[in-house]
């Protein structure tokens, strides 16, 4: 599936002036140490074990600050191949409109072949990016960091140790924080993406040539102070009408939309029409922020009556944070 992508490919590469020294990467990277690597919980991926970062399970992400981090997406049964070209016309398209990308390359990452890109943001900071995979799978890494030889070294040193293990058999639940009541429902788990669940009738997988498809994501993000709920729920909306593959770009007209207080919880619901392709959808979206986190619910209904809008609706009131 593509829908993760967008948190990799919506990142804007500012122009600015760099202090960076040159970085030179190599035509083929092997992994070695396998046995002094940790496994990122829930994922077939490993890396060189970092040091002074903290975890976030929720975000797969090793965070030293809000400025010097980095985080892994894993998504199955997504052909590289089909990744690697939209991360790569994305740069290019973020070059077109003056942004700078200092390092932009082809490689092969152990056995699998590799696209990194490295480049300034703003004046003080830089951000790195990396895909890999085969035909089975892609692996999406973006890291950013203060604009320092040392942190530049140390964050790039990680990422590029990164390996995929085909024999792995995580658990997926470890992916999931949120737990949803389908006891009534004929809407079952469809994949797990990252730390998104998608949920269709009875489990079926939407594949790329049908899109039309009745399902709903859940997806959670943790708690932080300067969460603004309206803001956050609006940009998701851009993200649907401005997704980096256009042929899932979704045109949307807003119904209603109502933000509101529960106890100590802030929600905002937005009913909406989607038009994909030509095909209508109606779209319900609810955004839960409670004092231990947020959950992320947004559903697709493609039947003309819009049999399945008012059990979307019941269900996303329901979920709750494991």
């Amino acid at each position: 599936m593509k829908y993760l992508t967008i948190f990799i490919l919506t990142i804007l590469f500012y122009s600015c002036e760099s202090k960076a020294q040159s970085f030179v990467l190599a035509d083929k990277i092997e992994t070695t140490e396998l046995d002094k690597k940790i496994n990122i919980k829930g994922t077939r991926i490993l890396i060189d074990k970092p040091e002074n970062y903290t975890y976030i399970d929720e975000l797969k992400r090793f965070q030293k600050n809000s400025d010097n981090y980095f985080q892994f997406v894993e998504i199955p049964n997504q052909d590289y191949n089909q990744t690697a070209p939209n991360v790569i016309n994305k740069i290019a398209q973020l070059e077109s409109q003056g942004g700078e990308i200092r390092v932009k390359k082809e490689f092969k990452l152990g056995d699998y072949n590799a696209f990194f890109a490295l480049a300034p943001q703003g004046n003080v900071s830089e951000q790195v990016i990396l895909a890999f995979g085969d035909n089975s799978f892609s692996v999406l890494v973006m890291g950013i960091f203060p604009n320092d030889e040392k942190e530049r070294k140390e964050i790039t040193d990680l990422i590029l140790s990164s390996y995929f293990d085909k024999d792995l058999k995580p658990n997926l639940d470890d992916n999931l924080f949120h737990k949803v009541n389908l006891d009534n429902s004929d809407f079952k788990l469809s994949t797990v993406n990252g730390t998104l669940g998608t949920y269709t009738l009875n489990g079926q997988q939407i594949k790329d040539e049908n899109l039309f498809i009745n399902s709903f994501l859940i997806a959670t993000l943790p708690y932080t102070n300067d969460f603004d709920l309206k803001k956050y729920s609006d940009n998701l909306i851009k993200k649907y009408e401005n997704n980096t593959f256009e042929e899932k770009r979704i045109e949307i007209d807003i119904i209603s939309e109502k933000e509101y207080k529960e106890e100590k919880n802030k929600i905002i619901k937005v009913d909406m029409i989607g038009t994909i392709q030509g095909k209508k959808s109606k779209m319900f979206q609810y955004i839960k922020q409670t004092p231990n986190g947020i959950i992320q619910f947004v559903g697709f209904d493609f039947t003309e009556d819009s049999s399945y809008l008012n059990e979307y609706k019941t269900i996303a009131e329901k979920i709750t944070l494991k």
